[in-house]
């Protein structure tokens, strides 16, 4: 199935912003602010990068059910999915690998240090405040992972919408929610902010494996998911110039997974974060910020192979903001120790970076430029250097130019380390860290409430890990690149709101010529919604072009392209309360996000919701 998306998209962002142009614009969307590109927060127009903000009211609208089924269908990302709600998932941005993705929850690493991924099947989505996506090598401001980009998760604090609120919805697969939560200042001048939240979810899925997967694993029975979560942020402001907080966010989810007819085979995951900050500014021009937190993965598996995994990262960063004329000097230390606890013998179980980045952005008329260096000193590898450079010049007040170019690095896992010898196969403790140099030019142009952003990006990944031949160990053995062009539009006309994105890539193998992994040439996502008085109706289309689940472009691991259509509905019944649904793959399609493994049918999903207001 080959799926045309540049003759669609093509029509989306130039057709329609041309006949739009002449409404009456409304608020700027693009004074919505941002932290991830830089640490600092900045307006999102000012970004050197294209950078992605999905918010809580975004999220709640679409009535989705899962993290990566938001990141897929607003956030231009390509996303894979080892059966339905709580299977095993993860993102790709730009061609790069999953694990060349950082996903920090509220500045936290919670990643599992053995297999390198963070558990986004695990992350609830009424307990998110905004997502913000920014594609590109930033490893120069956060250090390893960040190779395809970082998304950053802010679980809700309450400053965005206090008060309190309450919800329960039911749905296909015997799927069931309810969650609540509230959030209250206190004080003579309300300087104490608290929010708590708590959640629950359950379902019976369908079976995760289809009776095609290899090695005897299909079991055709329902694999069941639950998930219980709880969050809680307190913050105090002592002055206009010094503030200090506690955050802590915990999931626990458990999922049925298939490893034969004759096992009940169960993971049992619990993601912790808690981190404490003081923010002061010690002088006029200068910002300092202490945080202190700790993220942890824990699973354990049970049935046909049981394990037990933890990791622990103690993480501490001291960020400092120089304010000059025109101009911010970012400086800091961070320390992260990361420990593994395992049911498998490691012949290490931990290791240590000492980090030092500092930044310099500056804006003088319609020029503004960035740079980002940062060292890294790991324990296992040694020092690795990374640094970044950025620019953008603004042509007119509609047209905005930009360009930017850096270094990123992926630490090896302890999988790929110290896995012991098991089967014929144990990982190597002389791995490098895979490297990556990356550029990208863009243009953006704005015209009311029209945004239009089109990005040509290069990336090349060096030394990267995989297994030998023999498939008895891993080395740095390969070398991928991916050059491609995004395009994403924004914007509204006589009420309706539109938001497209596409990218359109060649993520190769350079010594074959061949298809990455799980990765398509072409992929897409248009979403549209407008208000009828208390109705409010949309629709979300996202698409795939064709991928191989092997290396080398295998043809019995092809996996064809796919559409899907979305509808989701709102009826504001009152101030407070409000009804919300969502029809999942309308045209009942069938299709691959992971080969050998089932994705869900035609499905509903139905919500009440009450907020005072």
């Amino acid at each position: 199935m080959r799926i045309n998306i540049s003759a669609l998209f093509c029509w989306f962002t130039l057709a329609l912003p041309c006949a739009a142009l002449a409404q009456s614009p409304a608020a700027n969307s693009d004074d919505e602010i941002i932290v991830t590109a830089t640490r600092l927060p900045q307006k999102i127009s000012q970004t050197l990068q294209s950078a992605t903000l999905i918010s809580a009211e975004e999220i709640a609208q679409s009535g989705a059910q899962s993290l990566t089924e938001v990141l897929q269908s607003k956030g231009g990302v390509e996303i894979t999915a080892s059966g339905g709600l709580g299977q095993i998932s993860a993102v790709r941005i730009r061609g790069a690998e999953s694990r060349h993705t950082l996903v920090l929850v509220d500045g936290m690493r919670v990643d599992s240090a053995t297999v390198g991924l963070t558990a986004l099947e695990n992350i609830p989505l009424h307990q998110i405040e905004r997502v913000e996506i920014v594609p590109g090598a930033l490893s120069s401001v956060y250090g390893s992972d960040a190779i395809g980009g970082v998304v950053q998760i802010f679980t809700k604090s309450g400053r965005a919408a206090p008060g309190g609120y309450v919800a329960a919805g039911i749905g296909s697969n015997s799927t069931a929610t309810a969650q609540g939560g509230i959030a209250s200042r206190f004080g003579t001048n309300g300087d104490t902010l608290l929010s708590i939240g708590f959640g629950y979810l359950e379902a019976a899925e369908f079976s995760a494996t289809k009776s095609t997967i290899p090695f005897g694993q299909h079991h055709p029975d329902r694999d069941a998911y639950r998930n219980t979560n709880f969050s809680a942020k307190m913050a105090q402001r002592f002055s206009a110039d010094h503030e200090a907080g506690a955050q802590l966010f915990s999931s626990e989810g458990m999922a049925q997974f298939d490893s034969g007819p004759a096992t009940d085979d169960v993971n049992q995951q619990t993601l912790t974060t808690w981190s404490l900050y003081s923010r002061n500014r010690l002088m006029p021009h200068w910002q300092s910020t202490l945080r202190l937190g700790n993220g942890r993965d824990e699973i354990e598996t049970t049935g046909a192979f049981s394990s037990t995994f933890r990791t622990a990262q103690n993480q501490f960063t001291w960020q400092n903001e120089i304010t000059l004329t025109n101009a911010t000097v970012t400086a800091g230390v961070e320390r992260l120790q990361q420990t593994v606890a395992s049911s498998t013998v490691y012949t290490q179980t931990g290791r240590s970076v000492n980090a030092f980045f500092a930044g310099y952005q500056r804006a003088v008329g319609d020029h503004s430029g960035e740079i980002h260096v940062r060292r890294d000193d790991n324990s296992q590898f040694g020092v690795h250097h990374t640094g970044s450079l950025g620019y953008a010049y603004r042509v007119n007040p509609h047209l905005r130019l930009r360009a930017s170019a850096g270094k990123a690095f992926k630490a090896p896992t302890f999988n790929d380390l110290y896995y012991p010898l098991s089967f014929g196969f144990s990982g190597n403790p002389n791995l490098r860290p895979e490297r990556s140099h990356s550029k990208e030019v863009g243009v953006n142009f704005q015209s009311g409430t029209q945004h239009l952003a089109v990005t040509y990006f290069d990336n090349r990944i060096d030394d990267l890990i995989a297994i030998d031949a023999t498939f008895s160990t891993m080395l740095n053995l390969n070398h991928t690149r991916t050059k491609g062009i995004e395009w994403a539009y924004r914007g509204q006309a006589e009420g309706w709101h539109w938001r497209a994105q596409a990218t359109f890539q060649n993520p190769v193998d350079e010594a074959s010529g061949k298809l990455l992994p799980r990765r398509a040439k072409e992929y897409a996502s248009v979403n549209i919604d407008k208000a009828f008085g208390a109705i409010k109706l949309g629709t979300e289309w996202v698409a795939s072009g064709a991928r191989y689940d092997r290396a080398g472009e295998l043809p019995a691991s092809r996996m064809s392209g796919y559409s899907l259509l979305n509808l989701t509905a709102a009826y504001t019944l009152s101030k407070a309360w409000a009804l919300r649904a969502r029809l999942n793959n309308l045209l009942d399609k069938q299709y691959e996000l992971t080969q050998h493994y089932n994705t869900p049918d035609r499905n509903v999903f139905v919500s009440l919701h009450y907020q005072p207001r």
